[in-house]
């Protein structure tokens, strides 16, 4: 430092070494008191916002890019629709993608592709094995459940459409759903 002599240095160092407990204290309730005040001053929300999502523009616009009509299913009060839109699945095949929040607050959802792969439908129902077969909403669906990891999965082939419903909402909620979106 310029023009500070020696002895000057020492003792500022000196003092620096000899701070108490009590300084210390006080920085630590300086910094703190710091931090709550900023903490209080940045609004949050009380709840996690819901996004209206309107299922059926998105079901329209993604008729072109699928070259069929995706289902938009009517379900009663309580459903949530969460995601609407369509994604480049296995084997890079066009997938109209639709999930809802039950009730219950658990998962479901639907999968449908034009010309679907055998690759396709196993990563759609999370490489579930066919366990038979179950009418529901007056169609053939084939069980394709993954019990161990607590998902549940349908799969309704009406060529060239294949359509896949898999969650982890009740079986009465995945029953209500599949009847729902059935073509």
């Amino acid at each position: 430092m310029v023009g500070v002599t020696q002895t000057e240095s020492e003792s500022r160092r000196r003092r620096s070494l000899n701070t108490t407990h009590r300084d210390m204290l006080i920085s630590m309730a300086v910094i703190v008191g710091v931090v709550l005040v900023l903490l209080l001053l940045v609004p949050r929300p009380n709840q996690i916002p819901t996004r209206s999502l309107d299922v059926s523009a998105a079901a329209a616009a993604a008729r072109s890019k699928l070259g069929f009509t995706p289902s938009d299913p009517s379900l009663p009060a309580g459903w949530t629709a969460r995601v609407a839109d369509v994604e480049r699945a296995t084997d890079d095949l066009p997938t109209w993608h639709l999930t809802y929040t039950t009730p219950s607050g658990r998962y479901v959802g639907i999968q449908q592709t034009a010309k679907a792969t055998a690759a396709w439908e196993a990563r759609q129902v999370t490489d579930g094995p066919e366990q038979g077969t179950q009418v529901i909403g007056g169609r053939s669906w084939i069980i394709r459940s993954r019990l161990d990891r607590g998902i549940i999965s349908l799969v309704l082939r009406q060529p060239p459409v294949t359509t896949v419903v898999t969650g982890t909402a009740t079986e009465a909620e995945i029953t209500q759903f599949a009847t729902a979106v059935a073509p």
